[in-house]
């Protein structure tokens, strides 16, 4: 499959208003680099490198899972066909949180 995911060795913005990520897909299929750039405070440590795991659901949209060094634990679903990215995240306090955004390719 990673060879099928759009992202694969290119940086993608998701940005959910004033929250705002690039998230680097390194070539390896498995791992990715994300980097806080929205003017509200980040989620997470402003960078952060995970191994992810994408799986289509349907042509051209991605579930892509990961847990973070923290605990935290973020799914994606990334439309490419509509250039939109919803997340839920669960904190290591318990917090749920859900945002729905764009998803654009940077390089």
């Amino acid at each position: 499959m990673a060879n099928k995911f759009p992202p694969v060795g290119k940086i993608y913005q998701a940005k959910f208003g004033e929250l705002a990520y690039h998230l680097n897909f390194d070539a390896d299929g498995k791992t990715m680099t994300f980097t806080s750039i929205g003017t509200a405070k980040p989620v997470a440590e402003p960078e952060v490198k995970v191994n992810y795991t994408a799986t289509e659901v349907a042509d051209m949209v991605f579930m892509v899972t990961w847990t973070e060094p923290d605990g935290s634990t973020v799914t994606h679903v990334e439309d490419f066909n509509n250039a939109v990215v919803y997340t839920n995240i669960t904190l290591p306090d318990h917090t749920f949180l859900n945002y729905k955004g764009t998803f654009t390719e940077v390089k």
